[in-house]
């Protein structure tokens, strides 16, 4: 029975107007079960209103037919099991219970047929309104496949920002890689930064407990907050086996029961220690990697080129986005609500899992209700909804494709770096339901590709085109 629940929810500033459009046309369902009439009405955001009528004949069969299911149930003074006649058991039970039990299979059944017949494609449950019982009279507003109309996308031209690993991100690098061979040892003086700590940690607002944490080891780093901003600070100068209290404010982005309030905590640090970081030579490339790193210059080589692979990677993403941006807001983009409902709903599984309990207490700590909640998603559910219902449609209208070779070698080489774990994994990845996921991927990928060939392309190239 399809839902009789109704939701009419208002999309986001950022959301594209929905079109209205309108039309109605009576329908004759005769080759089904019987005669019905159907008025059918396109609503706007992707939805389609059926109000459909039943003619007697088919009701009257309907009904004959709950009879026959209800009577079997019964039991009835002077007639065996089942036996009853009709006229008895419509007495019995009224005529209320046997129309119920009548429309419980007519109403699906005949909604099937005129969606059927209309080739309505529905992406979700329809709301159900009965308007009337004899005849048979009801409402189903169905939400159904978004309609997408791309805008002139050969036109979109936007020019690629070029990536440099400047001196800073070398350093920083490098830095890194030093210290996964740094010493660690003692130190008897006051804390700097970049020393290691091993402290306690507790801390209350209002004397209800903020923090408590025991000896917990961590290093000092300069602009690194530290549970609260300035916590960090107190550190500085304190030497092993002191203590000391301090007041801090809390951040309004706590949750409720401490934000914008002052938490007292008391540090006890229990162990200074310095990292010594090895020297940049050619033993420190040997270190990382004796058989791959002969000099220094080998290794610095590798991060620059590693470096610039991750920011040119990192920049052709950001770059497709702005591209497929750009289409969405060349597009008139058309789409039932209930997939925006579900793309928020897929963003709070994605960030906060599934469970129930884990994210009830959350919204307590963070003081918002569900719907306030959820509303922090409709922004972000909205561009990835948008963003992928432009790219399906430019995937269809460019005619991409994926081949059953570049979904195996795809599968090839997402098993190449597992190892001992290939082979059990191969059959996930060749079931229908990886094998329909890794195309769905190279699609958005070849799509994607395409949209950044036609956004990028230089003047003589279009001239050549």
């Amino acid at each position: 029975m399809p839902s009789s629940t109704s939701s009419n929810r208002a999309r986001t500033g950022a959301e594209p107007a929905q079109a209205v459009t309108g039309e109605s046309r009576i329908l004759d369902l005769r080759r089904h079960g019987g005669p019905v009439k159907v008025t059918l009405e396109r609503l706007p955001e992707s939805r389609v209103q059926l109000e459909i009528e039943v003619e007697p004949d088919r009701l009257e069969r309907s009904l004959d037919a709950a009879y026959k299911r209800l009577v079997p149930t019964l039991k009835i003074p002077g007639f065996r099991p089942g036996k009853a006649p009709r006229p008895i058991v419509e007495r019995m039970v009224g005529r209320e219970r046997l129309l119920h039990e009548a429309l419980d299979a007519l109403v699906p059944a005949v909604y099937s047929e005129a969606i059927e017949s209309e080739e309505v494609e529905p992406v979700a449950d329809p709301e159900l309104e009965i308007l009337e019982t004899e005849p048979v009279r009801f409402k189903v507003t169905v939400p159904v496949r978004p309609t997408v109309t791309l805008g002139d996308y050969e036109t979109i031209r936007i020019a690629p920002e070029p990536v440099e690993v400047t001196d800073e991100m070398f350093d920083e690098q490098m830095e890194l890689i030093r210290r996964r061979f740094a010493t660690i040892a003692p130190v008897e003086r006051g804390a700097q930064w970049d020393d290691i700590l091993t402290a306690d940690i507790n801390g209350t607002v209002d004397d209800a407990t903020f923090v408590q944490d025991e000896d917990v080891e961590f290093p000092l780093r300069e602009d690194q907050r530290l549970l609260l901003p300035d916590l960090a600070e107190q550190f500085l100068g304190m030497e092993a086996e002191s203590e000391k209290t301090v007041e801090l404010p809390v951040p309004e982005d706590f949750p409720e029961q401490f934000a914008n309030k002052t938490a007292s905590i008391t540090i006890t640090l229990k162990a200074v220690k310095e990292e010594e970081l090895p020297d940049e030579d050619d033993d420190l490339a040997q270190q990382v990697n004796a058989e791959e790193f002969e000099t220094i210059d080998d290794l610095h080589e590798r991060v620059r080129n590693d470096l610039q692979e991750t920011l040119q990677r990192q920049a052709d993403e950001a770059y497709r986005l702005k591209v497929v941006d750009e289409l969405v807001g060349l597009s008139e983009i058309e789409y039932p609500q209930v997939l925006l409902d579900r793309e928020i709903d897929e963003l709070i599984r994605e960030s906060h899992g599934s469970d129930v309990r884990a994210y009830q207490a959350h919204l307590a700590q963070i003081g918002k209700t569900t719907d306030e909640f959820r509303e922090m998603y409709r922004e972000p559910a909205y561009q990835r909804l948008s963003r992928s219902l432009v790219l399906g449609e430019l995937t269809n209208v460019e005619g991409i494709d994926v081949t059953e070779d570049e979904i195996g070698e795809q599968v090839e080489k997402m098993l190449e770096p597992l190892g001992e774990q290939a082979e059990s994994m191969r059959t996930m990845f060749e079931s229908d339901r990886g094998s329909a996921s890794i195309r769905n991927s190279l699609l958005t990928d070849k799509t994607l590709a395409r949209l950044q060939e036609i956004a990028s392309a230089e003047p003589e190239e279009e001239e050549a085109e």
